[in-house]
């Protein structure tokens, strides 16, 4: 038997499962993502990580990065880790048109998956909830 939610139903389901499974939900905060340079971690000016309260710094709920310069694993010009780039001592303006693609880490989308089936079925509503709630504009989502 398949199950058919209309789209402004969808939205409101997702909120109820992220809300259910992730303690704090309400509560994620964002600040520059960091990588590893190669001296340490290092601040991303082109990914902003979002943090469930309890969890640590660096342990991303998910991710807003600027889908042409960002780079997964910290390939970067060599003068972002020789010196803190200027923009991260600023808070992270989630509103730069730059920071267009939202990335969610699998494990924490399994549940999702097991509850509505295949993310190509939830993924766009995903990201219109996240555009909504936290007042950004991306248009791009993916799985990692």
């Amino acid at each position: 038997m398949k199950l058919i939610i209309p789209d402004n139903k969808l939205q409101s389901i997702l909120l109820k499962l992220l809300k259910s499974e992730f303690k704090g939900y309400d509560d994620i905060y964002y600040s520059w993502a960091n990588y590893n340079c190669g001296m340490g971690e290092c601040c991303d000016p082109y990914s902003v990580g979002f943090v469930l309260p309890e969890d640590n710094y660096d342990n991303y709920f998910f991710n807003l990065v600027d889908g042409e310069n960002y780079d997964p694993n910290g390939r970067y010009p060599d003068e972002l880790s020789d010196e803190l780039p200027e923009v991260c001592y600023e808070e992270p303006n989630i509103t730069n048109p730059d920071f267009n693609t939202v990335i969610f880490y699998e494990e924490r989308m399994e549940f999702i998956t097991d509850f509505l089936g295949p993310s190509k079925i939830w993924k766009n509503q995903l990201l219109d909830l996240v555009n909504k709630q936290f007042g950004f504009n991306a248009d791009k989502i993916f799985s990692v």
